[in-house]
């Protein structure tokens, strides 16, 4: 008894330890030159870890893109 509640501790262990993923939120806000917020600017992120996204800005000229895994290779580009 003592060795089936030993594996299964353990097996309960493992499976919370698999459902700790690091990951990162990127969030920004496109201005003009005048600090006035651009709304509908296309925000496109890419990396070596990813596909490209693409974010639209809002009113207030936010974007964000969630969920993303580590790396130092982000490129953003605004149009």
């Amino acid at each position: 008894m003592r060795k089936v509640l030993g594996i299964l501790f353990v097996l309960l262990l493992s499976c919370s330890l698999m459902a700790q993923q690091r990951t990162g939120n990127l969030y920004g806000k496109i201005t003009d030159e005048d600090g006035n917020p651009l709304p509908g600017a296309t925000v496109t992120l890419t990396g070596a870890m990813t596909a490209p996204l693409t974010s639209i800005t809002s009113a207030e000229g936010v974007y964000r893109f969630l969920s993303l895994p580590p790396a130092r290779d982000y490129i953003l580009r605004a149009e």
